[in-house]
């Protein structure tokens, strides 16, 4: 869509917009004004400022409708539409132009991708049609840093003339109250003052309790409210109470850490227009960690863990503007409480009154800031019990109503996460300050992003972390995001409330793990597809060197043989299976390699060298199959006293299925096949179907490979396995997997079903094939012909060929 629009008046007669234009989704207008305003789109917000000649220019993502409004909380509002009815026809019109040349600027391309599969084809031609292209998830990962120092940093003084007072209502609750007063007066050093405002409590326990308090530090002042004022209320006397002061608004069910007002007053003061700052907490909406906006019941000894690693942090680097602030532990400068020196009383006894005053003071220009230099724990809740989800609910309208850009203010706030770093710094310092097992380290695993078994068993591995650790991190290489840095890490700490993701640079993750002050176990799962996969294990080699903790540990896990060559499929330059031939030939194989994962030194015997030298380090060697065992051992001989065999547990397997009984003879094949797991011989078995032989491929094939004598059912969940068999009718499975697999959770699915299941004579699928009774191998190289298949489950093929001319058979659903 492209508009424009010309002199447009702005309300209250405070000048006019010159020049309003639309692009591409973004809105761009120009003009001259007497007085801030604020514009709120179909997709954005924002608080516009003249210069002091009067003159301005803004951008703003947005394209169907604009809104232009007083700063003044109940000022005059003009919305129009951006688009007029020519404006609509054009775009459509430009949309057409694009599509119908699209064939011929990318016509190599489309024939790559459709004629031999090539996904690199596929890739440009999607960035093509969508500049703006986010992955999978849907939301691009958070990019950002931690906030930790290469080396420690004095910290920057609060100005002496700056004392603040932090305003704590009381309402009941005695034995929170009382806690928070202990953690209140140990903590607490800078200079300041405390004034308790007890909201009327009925509890006989309160008074006793705040007047000894008081009593014993000669800062603090008690105020008591002759009847119950609410929140809002308690605190507007409060402010009036410290007019003239920057002011900390504290819930009494919150746990301040040591030196967490200096701290917070340090960031309040980083610039004149900072109106707000809250710290991390546990359960603080878009300030929350280790998950923003899940809320976590803290275990002894995690707030001190995390509060520790927040005091590490770099004030100038972890903290971030924010749509608003979070009550529970808020700082406000005393500039802009002199211009809005109330909250609202229209939100009664508390929730939401706190982001009316952000946004008020952000459309007169104020900023409101999170800091990840402080956590600051929070008991949610306790004044208003179940009452809690009716009054969010119905404060949370007042605000929609005043503030229509606010919601998407805030999950545009949460999409790119701005305080993504320092949440994933103190939320692991949080998961692993809690040690049920001291004994054992905090797991940290390395892995791939494709999905697959590999992936498969790390999740279900997480789930028993966060049962047993409190939680995991895992480490992965960044080079599929665009325009990431040399080196750069994806982390993703995962806890009970959820995931948070990062991309961080390779220095930052360091730095972060040699912070940990726990012992790490950290687990080598498979990075294959990584950018440069040796030296990502080189900077972990030297992180544990940094450590030097006891108690760390590093285990080995083959889920492929990346560590053995680069083709961590052990799939040879000639595309089959190489089978671990000497050093002579590796090498010449090895120099013939395609791409494949990684950069590599000129000879093989550097590249296993290198791993070796990690492996060495390793306390175990796992493996999950008899054959992997062999390989490893092949290459690696001396490490045989470290390799463990543990087979995964295949888990949620089908249940039994009957033959489909038809006179063709129907062969099942399960899962997402790509040349290695056998797409050539599925295309070339496919060309041979027909009324006595039928191939049902459950799951997917690269494009390059799809055969029209295949029936494709497309993508399936575990649990629908046995179904599928039943509906297709299958009599057989058929793994046509060609590469020596280190697990196969497929071959156990089929064996499951109790129907014969055939595959070739190598890696773990051989070795499971061979222990079950309804296995069949096959030599791999087998010519494969619809006669082979009758005769391996006892079938004669001339009858089914004679049956198949009398009977008809009903075709299954296809989806």
């Amino acid at each position: 869509m492209r508009a424009k629009l010309r002199n447009i008046a702005l309300p209250s007669g405070g000048g006019k917009i010159t020049e309003i234009s639309l692009r591409d989704g973004f809105i761009t207008l120009s003009g001259q004004a007497s007085q801030p305003f604020r514009l709120v789109s179909d997709r954005a917000s924002a608080s516009l400022f003249p210069r002091q000649d009067g003159q301005f220019q803004a951008v703003l993502e947005g394209a169907r409708y604009l809104t232009i409004a007083d700063a003044a909380q109940d000022g005059e509002t003009v919305t129009f539409l951006l688009g007029r009815r020519r404006d609509h026809v054009l775009a459509a019109l430009r949309c057409a132009t694009v599509l119908a040349a699209f064939p011929l600027q990318h016509h190599r391309d489309l024939r790559a991708y459709f004629l031999r599969g090539d996904s690199e084809a596929g890739d440009r031609l999607e960035r093509s049609l969508l500049p703006i292209l986010a992955p999978a998830g849907g939301i691009p990962v958070p990019r950002g840093a931690t906030g930790l120092p290469p080396a420690p940093r004095p910290a920057l003084p609060v100005p002496q003339d700056r004392s603040a007072i932090v305003i704590l209502p009381v309402y009941n609750a005695a034995d929170l109250v009382r806690e928070c007063l202990d953690h209140l007066g140990r903590n607490t050093n800078c200079a300041h003052r405390v004034l308790i405002i007890d909201d009327a409590s009925p509890d006989p326990v309160i008074r006793p309790l705040l007047e000894a308090w008081v009593a014993a530090h000669p800062q603090a002042e008690l105020l008591r409210n002759p009847e119950n004022l609410g929140f809002v209320g308690t605190v507007n006397r409060g402010l009036a109470h410290a007019a003239g002061h920057d002011v900390v608004l504290l819930n009494s069910d919150a746990m301040v850490p040591p030196g967490w007002l200096e701290r917070l007053l340090r960031a309040l003061h980083e610039n004149d227009e900072i109106a707000s700052v809250t710290p991390l907490s546990n359960d603080a909406e878009i300030f929350a960690a280790p998950v923003e906006c899940r809320p976590r019941i803290l275990a002894p000894g995690e707030a001190e863990a995390a509060d520790r690693m927040a005091g590490r942090l770099d004030g100038t680097v972890a903290w971030a503007e924010a749509p608003t602030g979070v009550g529970f532990c808020m700082a406000m400068r005393r500039e802009w409480l002199e211009r809005l020196p109330q909250l609202d009383t229209i939100f009664g006894r508390g929730y939401g009154e706190e982001v009316d005053w952000c946004r008020r003071t952000a459309a007169l220009g104020a900023r409101h800031v999170g800091t990840g230099t402080l956590f600051v724990e929070h008991r949610s809740g306790s004044s208003f019990g179940d009452e809690k989800p009716a009054r969010v609910q119905a404060n949370n309208r007042i605000i929609s109503v005043r503030y229509p850009g606010y919601d998407l203010m805030v999950q545009q706030f949460r999409d790119r996460d701005p305080l993504a770093g320092p949440r994933l710094a103190v939320g692991l310092a949080l998961l692993a300050g809690r040690r049920d097992r001291p004994d054992r380290g905090f797991p940290v695993w390395l892995a791939h992003r494709w999905g697959g078994g590999a992936e498969l068993w790390l999740n279900g591995r997480i789930a028993e972390d966060i049962a047993r650790e409190n939680g995991a991190l895992v480490l992965r290489d960044a080079s599929e995001e665009r325009d990431a840095p040399e080196g750069a890490v994806l982390a993703e700490l995962h806890s009970a409330e959820g995931i948070t993701r990062v991309l961080l640079e390779g220095e930052d993750m360091a730095r972060l793990l040699a912070q940990i002050p726990v012992p790490l176990a950290i687990g080598y799962s498979c990075l294959a597809g990584a950018r440069d996969p040796l030296g990502f294990m080189r900077r972990l080699d030297e992180t544990l060197t940094l450590r030097a903790r006891d108690g760390d540990s590093l285990t080995f896990l083959f889920h492929d043989y990346l560590p053995l060559c680069p083709s961590y499929t052990l799939m040879g330059a000639n595309r089959q299976y190489c089978g671990l031939p000497g050093p002579e030939a590796c090498q010449k194989c090895y120099a013939a390699l395609p791409v494949t994962s990684g950069r590599r030194p000129a000879r093989i015997a550097e590249w296993r060298a290198e791993w070796l030298r990690l492996a060495r380090r390793a306390h175990e060697i796992i493996v999950f199959s008899a054959d992997s065992r062999r390989h490893v051992e092949t290459v690696w001989p001396e490490l045989a006293p470290k390799i463990h065999l543990a087979p995964h547990e295949a888990g949620h397997l089908p249940p039994p299925v009957a033959p489909g009984g038809s006179p063709a003879l129907t062969v099942g094949v399960l899962g997402a096949i790509g040349y290695n797991k056998g797409a050539a011989i599925l295309r070339d078995l496919a060309a041979r179907t027909g009324k006595t032989f039928r191939l049902v491929l459950i799951g997917k094939i690269d494009p390059a490979y799809a055969h029209p004598g295949m029936t494709i059912h497309g993508p399936y969940q575990r649990d629908e396995i046995a179904e599928l068999a039943r509906r297709y009718a299958l009599d057989c499975w058929f793994l046509p997997s060609i590469w020596p697999e280190t697990f196969s959770y497929t071959v156990h699915e089929c064996l499951a079903t109790g129907l014969p299941v055939l595959g070739f004579d190598l890696g773990a699928q051989g070795d499971s094939l061979r222990q079950a009774p309804n296995g069949i191998v096959l030599p791999l190289g087998t010519p494969l012909t619809p006669e082979l298949f009758a005769q391996s489950l006892g079938r004669d093929p001339l009858a089914a060929v004679a049956a198949g001319k009398s009977a008809a058979r009903p075709a299954p659903h296809d989806n």
